[in-house]
């Protein structure tokens, strides 16, 4: 376990990765992944197919062949210097963090939440979002409850695709339910000519909890689909900032919601305490930098 380690928080340019052991965000890096990887975890939908037919899911090796890795199938991720993984925690309202947001390379947001009627607190820029179960199912009813109807009723849904070359992709087991869901956001997606590209994981991102029991000795019975993205995204990211994730009621005597963008109550399915507990030491480590409250104009990315 590398918590407690003092050691620099670097700002790595991607020629700097041969450096990349002198860091402890390096250290987290090599133990994310272990059990993360975006070649496995965000595969294009287009593949799905070659991926049924020549590897075994589990394994993500060849079926002529079990000591070879999937190498038939691809990934839109590539490798970026900077990324933003926005929670979407109320804490973001009133933040003023929105251009801080999408000065990053890339920005991740778990479960597609709205952005563009919050813009100046949470940013308008999407790359990659990754949704849990019931996301997907609530996304692929409501674009199949408005199929055929004027674009002007289908707004509300089309318009979360709106942010240009946006990945989207599921974050568990891909089932054959999935797959029907998916299938009917990808349609969606062709039939309003939005650009975004559709993925999916060949195991579930759940799958890697073990990695936080590594990270920081913390042991998650499921890690929400936030804390997954950041892990995820330190696969392929050199710096990282956190943004949305503030789990208590109350900040600074003013109240906080669960969602910046609702009022529904916490998923009582994750532990947020625990996962914002260990958010906070890996900020102090150096290992992200996570930002609390307001955003100011200046500061670095």
């Amino acid at each position: 376990m590398v918590r407690g380690l003092t050691m620099f928080r670097p700002r790595m340019k991607s020629d700097d990765v041969n450096r990349c052991f002198l860091s402890i965000f390096c250290l987290h890096r090599n133990i994310t992944k272990k059990y993360f990887d975006s070649k496995r975890h965000i595969i294009y939908y287009s593949d799905l197919d070659v991926l049924v037919e020549k590897c075994d899911y589990q394994t993500f090796t060849l079926r002529n062949s079990s000591k070879s890795p999937c190498n038939v199938v691809h990934t839109p991720i590539k490798h970026y210097r900077t990324c933003a993984v926005v929670g979407n925690g109320g804490i973001l309202l009133e933040s003023g963090c929105g251009a801080e947001i999408d000065a990053h390379e890339f920005v991740i947001r778990p479960n597609l939440p709205p952005v563009l009627k919050y813009r100046r607190d949470v940013g308008s820029r999407t790359n990659l979002t990754i949704v849990n179960g019931r996301r997907l199912t609530k996304l692929s009813r409501g674009l199949q409850s408005v199929f055929g109807k004027p674009l002007e009723t289908a707004m509300p849904w089309v318009q979360l695709f709106d942010s240009p070359g946006m990945i989207f992709s599921y974050s568990l087991i891909f089932s054959k339910k999935r797959q029907e869901d998916m299938g009917v956001i990808n349609t969606a997606i062709k039939m309003y000519n939005k650009t975004t590209i559709t993925a999916f994981p060949s195991t579930s991102l759940v799958d890697g909890k073990r990695a936080y029991i590594e990270i920081a000795g913390q042991e998650f019975d499921y890690p929400s689909t936030g804390l997954n993205a950041f892990a995820l995204a330190s696969t392929f990211c050199d710096r990282i900032s956190m943004y949305g994730f503030y789990p208590m009621p109350l900040y600074q005597s003013n109240r906080v919601f669960y969602h910046y963008y609702d009022k529904h109550t916490p998923s009582e399915s994750h532990d947020f305490d625990r996962e914002y507990a260990m958010i906070r030491q890996l900020n102090a480590d150096g290992v992200v930098r996570h930002v609390v409250g307001k955003c100011k104009p200046d500061a670095p990315t």
